[in-house]
């Protein structure tokens, strides 16, 4: 088991892209909206790691972690499994 073996079977170059793009997104807004003004005045020393270490953070856990095949609970009390005829 390693860190960077491939446990999602869906997961394509392409995908483990989109997903560090969409973390480089929510990188920028969380940094944006809860760093303090301190280190948003010296972003060009703060921001690259900070967007570099979440777009490495969105990709490996595309790459790692597959998607569920279902939502539903099957040990819930309220599930009901639907019959198929």
């Amino acid at each position: 088991m390693g860190l960077l073996e491939k446990r999602n079977p869906y997961a394509t170059l392409t995908s483990v892209l989109l997903a560090a793009l969409r973390g480089v997104i929510m990188g920028i807004v969380f940094f944006l909206l809860n760093f303090k003004p301190k280190f948003q005045l010296e972003w060009p020393i703060t921001l690259p790691p900070w967007l570099l270490l979440c777009a490495i953070v969105s990709a490996l856990f595309e790459w790692q972690v597959p998607p569920d095949d279902e939502d539903d609970d099957p040990h819930d009390e309220s599930f009901e499994p639907t019959e198929h005829e």
